[in-house]
């Protein structure tokens, strides 16, 4: 009998001690009497305990107090910062959360059903207010099954974890947002060329969806034949080692849209490492506007030229007339041919006038060179209700219509949008100045982001010509630039305007 109470005595030390020292928090619970409540609602005529809690919430936190916290190690104290076991049992709604009663919640649907054992995830509180997400577990003893007198719980502090996964969950919110916002196509294939990624402008510049394209091999898909061998060769060198050819640099060539045409597009392509494999992210912008813009500059070049010539060839017979009329009159005296000097003279500046004018009107490089940002600045103080900021600054080509062009997006924002804060935000490159007219009004519908540059264009009550953002985009079309409009995220409209930077 002694070896016995010593065998006994033996192994309730080693259990306390397993208890008390083990490094996860452990507790020992009683839910008898939330087991009988349970049974007499049912009894009562409860058949659905979810809905019946949903619509009872009060009842929740009866039965969390018919809950008996019979024991809790030092773990546990530990975890919740609490200063001690009695501190911890006496307070125990402190580390309780709105997530935690939803927890407890499917526990009582559990032990309503009859159920041993649950595990899931949970958010509690410690005593100093800091939230622990923690994996939950409980489980039932063979003798206790039908009373629930002695329910084990264990809880795994996963709160480190967890904030790895919120933030891998905010950092692809972000790259969502972000590409997404961009106004040129970013597409993304894997180590074997299929697209794994294809944003909002890509879905506009190609007129494909992500249904369409993701899985597919992208050349197959976007790249003319001439393009494919090159393709082929250097895709096979860049899966093992991540280089090539067209890595980390900026080219032109031509792709295809969804209804088979042809259009040109100026690429990049970075080289990303993911899971232990090369995949290609390409940002692809659409330049037909600017190949159209250029040959139109090189045939109002062309004209340039030809008017020149007709210019030096019109004007050298005229000097010769007037020469041979000067040497008739010097020598006879012929007052006819003072008349014909005069006329010749008159006949020349005639021509002179009018192919200075015909010059001007095909030529677009009568350019001056303007501050953008001190433009900007000298227009919005004559706006003192609306705040703002200028951020970056750049020296671009225009013609004295800048200001006027500046004043027409300024006063858009503030009418039409309705805007009292406009941020613009200046950067360039060795080629191009970007600018960034940001306000935090209405917004324009996506549906309208092109038609609102449309001649005659109007929408919404405060529509008056439709001409100040038609006017806008053929000023700067004619100093060789672009703009267009998209959404400021949550609220406001973007115009982005590319010029040609002075470097």
């Amino acid at each position: 009998m002694e070896v016995i109470r010593k065998k006994l005595n033996g192994a309730e030390i080693r259990y306390k001690s397993l208890f008390e020292e083990s490094p996860i928090s452990i507790w020992e619970e009683d839910f008898s009497e939330v087991s009988q409540y349970l049974h007499t609602l049912k009894e009562d005529g409860v058949t659905d305990l979810r809905e019946y809690f949903t619509n009872n919430t009060d009842q929740v936190d009866k039965c969390s107090e018919l809950v008996k916290i019979v024991n809790v190690n030092k773990t546990t104290i530990e975890m919740f910062h609490a200063s001690s076991k009695e501190d911890l049992l006496t307070n125990l709604k402190t580390i309780f959360t709105e997530n935690s009663y939803k927890t407890f919640v499917e526990q009582l649907i559990k032990v309503g059903n009859g159920e041993s054992s649950y595990e899931g995830e949970c958010i509690n509180k410690t005593f100093d207010g800091e939230y622990l997400d923690v994996y939950l577990q409980w489980s039932l003893t063979k003798e206790c099954e039908k009373d629930y007198s002695i329910v084990f719980v264990s809880l795994i502090n996963i709160t480190s974890l967890k904030n790895v996964e919120r933030a891998l969950e905010e950092s692809e919110q972000k790259f969502r947002t972000i590409t997404n916002s961009a106004s040129d196509a970013i597409v993304m294939v894997d180590n074997t060329g299929k697209i794994n990624f294809w944003n909002r402008a890509a879905t506009r510049i190609f007129g494909r969806t992500p249904a369409e394209v993701m899985g597919k091999q992208m050349h197959k898909l976007l790249a003319p034949e001439r393009y494919q061998t090159a393709f082929k060769k250097g895709f096979s060198k860049f899966k093992q080692t991540g280089k090539g050819n067209v890595i980390g640099k900026t080219q032109e060539m031509y792709v295809y849209r969804n209804d088979g045409t042809e259009f040109p597009v100026e690429l990049s392509i970075a080289a990303i490492k993911i899971g232990g494999q090369w995949n290609g992210l390409s940002i692809i912008r659409d330049i037909t506007e600017r190949k159209e813009n250029e040959e139109e500059n090189r045939r109002q070049g062309e004209q340039i030229k030809l008017i020149n010539k007709i210019l030096r060839h019109d004007l050298a017979n005229s000097l010769a007339a007037i020469n041979s009329s000067v040497n008739i009159y010097k020598r006879n005296g012929d007052k006819q041919m003072l008349e014909n000097i005069i006329n010749n003279v008159t006949k020349s500046s005639d021509l002179i006038m009018k192919m200075r004018k015909h010059e001007l009107l095909i030529a677009s490089n009568n350019l001056s060179i303007y501050d953008i940002g001190i433009h900007f600045k000298k227009i919005l103080l004559n706006y003192p209700k609306v705040k703002f900021s200028i951020e970056g600054k750049s020296k671009i080509f225009a013609d004295d219509s800048l200001n006027s062009v500046i004043d027409n997006l300024i006063r858009n924002a503030v009418v039409h949008s309705g805007t009292d804060r406009i941020d613009i935000k200046i950067s360039s490159t060795r080629n191009t100045c970007e600018v960034r007219v940001i306000d935090y009004g209405k917004g324009i519908p996506e549906n309208l982001h092109h038609k609102i540059f449309e001649e005659g264009f109007k929408h919404g009550v405060t529509g008056h010509s439709g001409l100040g953002l038609h006017i806008v985009k053929k000023s700067i079309k004619n100093w060789g630039g672009e703009i267009f409009v998209e959404d400021n995220v949550p609220k406001g409209a973007i115009f982005v305007i590319y010029l040609r930077n002075v470097s």
